[in-house]
């Protein structure tokens, strides 16, 4: 090998040599590049820093809710403002403002005479026709009273005469018959006389006397013969007494009868035309009862719109009532609202202002469907809501108990609780950062460092939220403030730490 072609093969391989020393170094290089970075990140995330005083809230245990707010009308249960009945004039206001008042009492008079007088006369026309019915009714008496003594008249004596005269006639029959007999027996001994006289045996006197004893047979049967036609005769004329007797009973008991429906006629008649009478004294008394405003509950006066002798158009506003012993707010809900409510909800109601007294109650009733208004109706809408056309839902929140202070046809702030949780862990919601795709909060250590911690959100209320997982209670959370950003490894403030808020 010559000397130029080995100076350029020891050239050749110093200058891959020098390269791969060159691309050990760049990689090296960029190694500790690397290292060193990552150890500034480590330092810079977890190395002291200038203290940063911010102040910190302690993690606690408290209840949490989410709520919607919405304004509506307080008014008293049943509250109503009654209209006049009739046109006319006031005649007399009997209550006063502030006055509790019973269902069915008279509140307010109107003044109408001639109701009175027609009223008077109908009462007359049924007083008369009261004592018609009556006059009537005792005549139905008199004929139910005449009927049974015509019914229970004795005819037993003209029946005894006849059952007497029949046993007088079968008797004089059978004398009739006795006597028919002993003539026969005498004419028979006539006979056997006259056979001996003709042969001498006896004497004359004896035949004559035969013949007197069969002469007076003859007239005792013809005298009880007489005896029995003219008993015929006398039971015949009792038989006809008796028919004709009979004959006028049952047209006496027929007059009666007649006479008691006639008169049990003219009752029905005369009742059904007191019940006309009365029907129209109804009328009457409902046409004076629109003179006299009565009480539809019980309830307490509200307010009086009228005055003693001020006239009044039909359907005038005259008096308002509410039954004080339950008190309801009206609202008008959004849509969107509404969607969120559920009846039985608790609900807390205030007059709208700062430090207003709070009174417990529940949604009551949630209409099944959004109405649209004119815009001019103030019924407690949301602000969504309050625009004219804009839809809402009818709702009616109604007290535990009656608050007393809350003034009717006042506005009132109502806060429906939608959730809630009872003695959870919460933290101010100012305290959660944000800023990457987890929520987290710094944490301040035993040293007072701020450490970064991931948290896991339950329920967000407004100034507070739920954490189910990341913190406990006693914690400290750093509170990041506007003008400084708070980063881990910063010290927290140790004086005067925000107290952690709870419901």
């Amino acid at each position: 090998m010559t000397s130029k072609t080995a100076s350029a093969t020891l050239m050749e391989q110093g200058k891959k040599k020098f390269k791969t020393g060159i691309r050990w170094l760049a990689w090296s290089g960029v190694l500790a590049t690397l290292s060193i970075g990552g150890w500034l990140i480590y330092v810079h995330q977890n190395r002291p820093v200038e203290s940063v005083q911010q102040p910190v809230v302690a993690v606690e245990r408290g209840n949490i809710e989410t709520t919607i707010n919405e304004s509506g009308i307080l008014e008293l249960r049943g509250q109503q403002t009654l209209k006049s009945p009739a046109e006319g004039a006031v005649e007399r206001v009997l209550v006063r403002l502030g006055d509790r008042v019973k269902a069915a009492q008279p509140l307010i008079i109107l003044r109408n005479p001639d109701r009175q007088t027609i009223l008077a006369n109908q009462q007359l026309l049924i007083q008369k026709q009261q004592l018609t019915i009556t006059n009537n009714r005792q005549k139905i008496v008199e004929a139910e009273a005449k009927l049974e003594a015509i019914k229970r008249e004795d005819q037993t004596n003209k029946q005894f005469q006849i059952q007497k005269q029949q046993l007088t006639f079968t008797s004089n029959q059978e004398k009739v018959v006795e006597a028919s007999e002993a003539l026969k027996d005498e004419e028979k001994k006539l006979q056997e006389l006259e056979v001996l006289d003709q042969r001498g045996f006896i004497p004359k006197n004896e035949l004559r006397a035969q013949e007197e004893q069969v002469r007076r047979a003859k007239s005792a049967v013809r005298a009880a013969q007489l005896t029995v036609s003219s008993d015929k005769l006398e039971l015949q004329n009792l038989q006809i007494e008796l028919q004709n007797t009979q004959q006028q009973r049952q047209n006496k008991v027929m007059e009666a009868q007649s006479a008691l429906r006639e008169a049990q006629l003219a009752v029905n008649t005369d009742t059904r035309e007191l019940r006309r009478l009365q029907l129209e004294l109804q009328k009457i008394q409902q046409q004076l009862q629109n003179n006299v405003l009565s009480a539809p509950i019980d309830g307490k006066v509200l307010d009086i719109k009228v005055k003693d002798g001020e006239g009044v158009q039909l359907r005038t506003d005259m008096l308002t009532l509410g039954d004080s012993s339950q008190e309801l707010v009206l609202l008008q809900l959004s849509t969107l609202n509404a969607a969120k409510v559920r009846v039985n909800q608790l609900a807390r109601i205030s007059v709208i202002g700062p430090n207003a007294q709070s009174f417990e109650g529940r949604v009551q009733s949630l209409s099944p469907i959004a109405t649209t208004s004119s815009g001019n109706e103030s019924q407690g809408s949301s602000q969504q809501a309050a625009q004219a056309g804009q839809a809402t839902v009818s709702a009616k929140v109604r007290l535990n108990t009656p608050s007393g202070k809350l003034i009717p046809g006042s506005q009132v702030n109502v806060e429906i609780i939608l959730l809630s949780r009872q003695n959870v862990v919460v933290l101010d919601t100012e305290a959660i950062q944000r800023s990457e795709e987890k929520p987290f909060v710094l944490v301040r250590d035993k040293q007072g460092k701020a450490q970064k911690k991931n948290i896991t959100l339950g329920l967000e209320g407004l100034t507070n939220v739920e954490v189910t997982s990341g913190l406990r209670p006693g914690d400290q959370v750093v509170l990041p403030s506007a003008d400084s950003k708070s980063e881990p490894g910063t010290s927290s403030s140790q004086d005067n730490p925000k107290e952690g808020k709870s419901e």
